[in-house]
């Protein structure tokens, strides 16, 4: 049984059709990245796994148990924590704050406010963000919210992460810190991450497995290596040869 397994999902808006018929399954500790040009659909997918959207048709399995109809608040309960493209911290709490509001509703369900500082302190540490716990979220710099959305959900104990742009604006070496971070937490927590990200070489260098999308249809998947040779993803991102 895959850990998470989509069957045929779409998701149309009036007469606009986002996403057409995407299948496809992800083993437990994988790291997935989904590629597309913008408007192909792929926030609209992670709106509907995490239940942000309801999917028109198809089916959502997290261990295959159905996800499908269930509210945000019980997706990342059942286990699948997300960040955003446009961060969405709690601007006036602090950094450790935001954390710990992850903490004690997400699928960690820490009802006890030590237990739940305590993790969120042990993740700041993991991440390197200790010095900015007592900062207040609307503080930081574009590369620290950044951390913050990551940091907020790896802190709800979701093993499933779903990371959307999260390195979006960032100058090089703040991708180069980021593509560390994410891949320490990944190998310390056994984490399985589903990526969208525009900076191809960092989905190149994470993923095992890329998938392609173009106007909301799955056309293609495989390896990094496969999809920079798949003549079909040339075409849609260069054109096609004359």
């Amino acid at each position: 049984m895959s850990f998470l397994s989509l069957r045929g999902v779409s998701k149309s808006f009036g007469g606009i059709q986002a996403l057409t018929d995407i299948s496809f399954d992800i083993e437990r500790g994988e790291i997935v990245g989904i590629m597309g040009a913008n408007g192909a659909g792929k926030t609209t997918l992670f709106n509907v796994i995490t239940g942000h959207l309801a999917a028109s048709s198809g089916q959502i399995l997290l261990n295959g148990a159905p996800l499908t109809g269930l509210r945000p608040d019980q997706v990342c309960r059942a286990g699948i924590g997300r960040t955003f493209q446009i961060v969405k911290p709690f601007p006036q709490l602090t950094v450790r704050e935001n954390l710990l509001t992850a903490a004690m509703f997400g699928a960690a369900e820490l009802r006890h406010r030590h237990e739940a500082l305590a993790h969120c302190d042990r993740i700041l540490d993991e991440m390197g963000m200790s010095h900015m716990a007592r900062l207040a979220a609307q503080e930081l710099t574009l590369s620290g919210q950044k951390r913050l959305e990551l940091a907020r959900a790896i802190c709800t104990g979701s093993e499933l992460i779903l990371l959307d742009e999260v390195m979006a604006g960032l100058t090089p070496p703040e991708v180069k810190d980021m593509l560390t971070i994410i891949t320490s937490l990944h190998r310390a927590r056994g984490l399985t991450l589903l990526i969208i990200e525009h900076v191809m070489r960092a989905l190149m260098e994470l993923s095992s497995q890329i998938i392609v999308l173009h106007h909301g249809e799955k056309i293609a998947s495989g390896s990094p290596l496969e999809i920079a040779e798949n003549p079909r993803v040339h075409d849609v991102y260069f054109g096609e040869k004359k």
